[in-house]
């Protein structure tokens, strides 16, 4: 009877370690930029000099940020993050991040992860919104401080696609990215944040070991890893000195469903 009580006692202690290494509140600040621009024409872009200070603010506050291979080996150990970290990322592949992020980065000594629509690298010319060109996305992909990660090939929503067109957008991608790269591409981000539980086995097929979302929808009946939400930045972020943006991020753990928000609208062509 001994026996049986405590392996039950075990059991419950085991899944309780499991669970907590999944809980939203596991995992550190995840920050998600789009474009950088000096004159900004939507929501969801951000000028130059507030992401450096937004950057500054967290140097100077002790925060260390991660690569998603660092991200990726915390969370799939199950070890604790170090404490004030955080995880900058950028969706799309627009080219201000190379022209304005990248180079602020470097400056600081600190590291981000690009999620890049496949299809649109060096492409999308003569728009208010050019992608990054193959040599610049090598030039990132060979910096230390730089992590890729898919963003799948056309940047459908992934929750409208049919089975045979999910394979299609979460294999594919990976290939591609892969194939330019030389790195094994690893993570996910989806597409304006849709998934649910046919896009998150999709996403496991491809072998993406995590994925990223926009806001919290739910796990869909997968762990965490799978859909983690991130803090939109954008203008909004940026006003009034930072101050969503530093309460968003000292206040990861118990962020209000206001941080997840998306700003965008349409983009002006």
């Amino acid at each position: 009877m001994r026996k049986i009580f405590v392996a039950i006692i075990f059991a419950v202690m085991l899944c309780a370690t499991c669970h907590a290494t999944e809980d939203r509140a596991y995992f550190p600040p995840v920050l998600m930029y789009h474009e950088l621009k000096p004159i900004p024409l939507n929501e969801f872009d951000t000028t130059p000099e507030a992401f450096a200070s937004q950057l500054d603010w967290l140097k100077d506050n002790g925060y260390t940020t991660l690569s998603l291979e660092e991200f990726i080996s915390y969370t799939q150990k199950g070890e604790a993050f170090p404490e004030k970290s955080v995880l900058i990322t950028f969706d799309d592949g627009y080219n201000g991040i190379y022209d304005y992020a990248f180079p602020e980065l470097k400056k600081r000594g600190m590291k981000a992860t690009l999620f890049i629509v496949a299809s649109t690298v060096g492409g999308v010319k003569g728009t208010k919104y050019p992608h990054i060109t193959y040599a610049q996305l090598a030039e990132m992909a060979a910096d230390g401080g730089m992590s890729i990660g898919s963003h799948t090939v056309s940047h459908f929503r992934m929750t409208d696609l049919t089975n045979d067109a999910l394979k299609i957008e979460s294999a594919k991608s990976k290939q591609i990215l892969e194939n330019f790269t030389g790195i094994k591409i690893r993570a996910i981000a989806y597409p304006e944040g849709y998934y649910n539980g046919e896009v998150i086995d999709a996403v496991k097929e491809a072998g993406y070991e995590i994925a990223f979302a926009v806001q919290d929808k739910g796990l869909c009946g997968h762990e965490a890893r799978y859909s983690i939400p991130r803090i939109y930045t954008g203008l909004e972020l940026a006003e009034n000195d930072n101050a969503l943006f530093k309460e968003f991020v000292k206040n990861y753990r118990d962020m209000p469903a206001e941080a997840f928000k998306e700003r965008w609208k349409p983009i002006e062509k």
